[in-house]
């Protein structure tokens, strides 16, 4: 093997040809950009403001043409807040081989084998200052979306805590049939851009169940009753539908 071939090989190896790419979301509230204090309206007529999102983004790969992935270790914590930007936030930085993919796909959530350890051991993003932690419930809450109703008896808080391995949400944004779907990666690094419709969670689902805030008990979502447990299946496969791809 030449000096050059062996040189360019222990390059690759030790990964200084991979390219520095940063993972950007932002926040919409259907076809708008979401601003914290906008008013906003469920399929159903109830008003609502938006005050916290928090989730965790795990197992993250890209998909090359040939249908090969190239998997990024770790997770993150996406934190999105009052008083702090919604769009263009950067929530993940990775080293990616430079080319051409057909998309990417990660899950929503704590992988299993971490999401039962002992969390007083654990680093952030996890661990129990995570403000993530079900002390009463073992593991992690993977999305935590939290607002205000506008209910005509008055204002009322509302969260949607969702967690437990049965709730670690799939995203696939990849297609190998087309060439609608592309990533682009320079040597030099670049940016993934995802929208995240935050409104998805309020559609109705089978039988026309929905977040109904006018009820005292929904406006506490684990999951745990089993009037709890179906309205988080609805939010749970609406919210498989709620990332894409920027332009």
């Amino acid at each position: 093997m030449s000096r050059s071939c062996l040189f360019l090989g222990l390059l690759f190896m030790t990964g200084a040809l991979a390219a520095p790419v940063e993972l950007k979301i932002s926040l919409r509230a259907g076809n708008q950009p979401l601003q914290w204090g906008q008013t906003y309206q469920t399929p159903q007529g109830q008003r609502y403001q938006i005050d916290l999102l928090k989730f965790y983004i795990s197992e993250v790969a890209l998909v090359r043409p040939d249908g090969r992935e190239v998997r990024v270790d770790g997770l993150a914590l996406a934190e999105f807040k009052r008083e702090a930007p919604t769009q263009g936030v950067s929530v993940m930085k990775m080293d990616l081989p430079p080319g051409q993919y057909r998309g990417l796909r990660f899950n929503v959530g704590v992988p299993r084998e971490l999401n039962h350890l002992d969390a007083g051991t654990q680093q952030l993003p996890l661990g129990v200052n995570s403000g993530m932690y079900w002390a009463w419930n073992p593991g992690y809450i993977f999305y935590r979306l939290e607002g205000t109703a506008l209910l005509p008896e008055g204002n009322q808080k509302w969260v949607i805590h969702m967690g437990t391995d049965t709730f670690r949400l799939p995203v696939r944004l990849h297609d190998l049939q087309t060439r609608r779907v592309q990533i682009n990666i320079p040597p030099g690094g670049g940016v993934i851009s995802l929208n995240l419709d935050v409104a998805k969670a309020f559609e109705s689902g089978p039988g026309g169940a929905f977040v109904d805030w006018r009820k005292q008990s929904l406006r506490q979502l684990h999951g745990l009753s089993p009037e709890t447990s179906l309205l988080m299946s609805v939010v749970y496969f609406n919210m498989q539908s709620a990332f894409s791809l920027a332009p």
